[in-house]
């Protein structure tokens, strides 16, 4: 496996995501909070607490999760496809790399895109933690102390 060629995709894609941080970062932030916003406004005042979990803290971790999944295909795809459009794939198809290095380099370079982008959208702190998925424990809210 040449390793060399892999970590220059990857690198690549991350110096991509940096020169593109409006739209890998803050659009994704300021989609998931219009969404909160509005389904917040329209619907979270009709909605009484259920167990005692209230509609924010139910519908915040869904938006997150929606924005992560589809931000990553969308980034991870964009940086495949794009240079496809742009003619400047023959660079990746001449070089010295099997197309399984290519996958590697491109996908590898996803997740840490994405964290970055979700790191940014999650709950501001003191809010409700996600106790559906139990990960906080010791958490002092009243939805964490569930059985």
């Amino acid at each position: 496996m040449n390793l060399r060629g892999v970590w220059a995709i990857y690198a690549f894609e991350m110096h991509r995501t940096r020169r593109t941080l409006m739209q890998s970062i803050a659009a994704p932030v300021i989609s998931t909070a219009l969404y909160f916003v509005v389904f917040g406004a329209a619907i979270g005042t009709r909605i009484a607490q259920i167990d005692g979990v209230s509609y924010g803290a139910f519908i915040v971790p869904g938006l997150v999760m929606l924005t992560l999944l589809t931000q990553s295909i969308s980034n991870a795809s964009f940086g495949i496809y794009f240079p496809r459009f742009t003619g400047t794939i023959y660079e990746y198809l001449s070089a010295p790399v099997s197309s399984f290095e290519i996958a590697v380099g491109f996908v590898g370079a996803a997740p840490p895109n994405r964290s970055s982008s979700a790191s940014r959208s999650w709950r501001r702190p003191g809010s409700s933690c996600r106790c559906a998925s139990r990960i906080r424990p010791g958490c002092s809210a009243s939805c964490c102390s569930l059985p």
